[in-house]
């Protein structure tokens, strides 16, 4: 952990889970307020040009192959660790008048994949996380950061665990098509870069959450056509894409993927996944439909709840309000470090504008001149 002065435990009631049942916390149903599209060279597109339509692969196809064109790949560029909030904050400099003067403002910004790393938190004992935080004009910025831990396990990762991401973009593939008119075209290279995300708005325990999240597809029967400026997006219907392992895998399932699967698709009011049964050889076998509210009660007994991961959250986002309650700087950076062994949550304060600041000048400078006359 950096910084001058020494850590600080974040004085949390707890973080493991707690011995009695705690009930669920007010939250309200997430709802997308906006879109945006990132092409194969990772590059921000302000229109749904990535939106993809599911089309179940018949069954004539089974077993699909993941492994087919596994040496075309074309795989995310290292880069794509230092894009950090920038793809989201273009969004929202694009739509800042709608999000920040005309509308209650977000108190706190993020990707969804931190959110369901904070909700994880209580029930992880093997991978430590890193969060970097900025409170600017009342809104809380949040960024994963990658630990040594991360950063040493990326280094020594074996082909196989290479294979098994590349199988999941693989099967989107088979599961996904640029119309609800055409079949899937699995000849192509798997481009990992091109995603086609959302922008949510919720409230947690009173809270304004605001967050993008990459989508996989729609279900429409009909092309569907969205408008950046103004877009129209809270009745179409998303389904998400995962793949596990069979039997041998369940209890690990059980543990672990339903939990992740669970917060993931929670936080985006998705409904419906479509889960490919694959082999340790990257061979799809069979398709199975989960509801994601079939989830806790299938996987959650003696494993984890929903109710822990998602007062958890609540409770941490409610101390990091307390802790900046008086920082009004973009660049002044609050780490938060947990340490999964231990089980504690240490925290130290980078002020000024430092290497770890990440909001950008072009974004500070535009929100600054908006409200300048604002009450905040």
């Amino acid at each position: 952990m950096n910084g001058l002065n020494a850590a600080k435990d974040i004085g949390l009631s707890w973080i493991r889970p707690p011995e009695s049942e705690i009930a669920f916390p007010d939250i309200k149903k997430p709802l997308p307020i906006g879109f945006f599209s990132i092409d194969g060279d990772r590059m921000f597109e302000p229109s749904d040009a990535q939106l993809k339509y599911y089309k179940s692969p018949a069954p004539e196809t089974f077993p699909l192959d993941l492994n087919a064109g596994l040496n075309r790949v074309i795989h995310k560029p290292e880069s794509v660790r230092n894009e950090l909030l920038d793809h989201l904050l273009r969004f929202l400099y694009d739509h800042q008048q709608r999000i920040f003067v005309n509308s209650p403002a977000p108190e706190f910004v993020s990707y969804r994949g931190l959110l369901r790393l904070l909700m994880c938190t209580p029930y992880e004992h093997r991978n430590d996380w890193c969060i970097h935080v900025t409170r600017f004009k009342n809104t809380i910025y949040l960024v994963e950061r990658e630990t040594e831990q991360k950063r040493y396990e990326r280094s020594q990762e074996s082909q196989f665990v290479k294979n098994c991401c590349s199988w999941g973009f693989k099967f989107e593939q088979y599961c996904l098509s640029d119309s609800p008119f055409r079949e899937p075209d699995t000849s192509s290279p798997v481009n990992e870069s091109e995603e086609f995300s959302l922008v949510f708005h919720t409230r947690l325990a009173g809270m304004n959450l605001l967050y993008g999240a990459e989508m996989d597809g729609i279900i429409s029967e009909q092309p569907v056509q969205l408008n950046y400026d103004k877009p129209v997006i809270e009745n179409l219907k998303f389904v998400e894409l995962k793949t596990r392992q069979g039997q041998g895998q369940r209890i690990n399932f059980l543990k672990f993927k339903s939990r992740n699967w669970w917060c993931q698709s929670f936080l985006v009011g998705i409904e419906d996944l479509y889960v490919g049964i694959r082999n340790d050889k990257g061979f799809v076998r069979s398709l199975e439909h989960v509801e994601t509210r079939s989830l806790p009660k299938n996987g959650a007994q003696n494993h984890w709840s929903p109710s822990v991961c998602a007062n958890f959250l609540s409770q941490f986002l409610c101390r990091l309000k307390a802790l900046t309650a008086n920082l009004n700087c973009p660049y002044t950076v609050y780490e938060f470090y947990f340490n999964s062994r231990t089980g504690q949550i240490n925290y130290v304060c980078l002020p000024g504008k430092t290497e770890h600041s990440f909001l950008p000048d072009w974004f500070v400078e535009s929100i600054s001149r908006l409200l300048k006359n604002t009450p905040r």
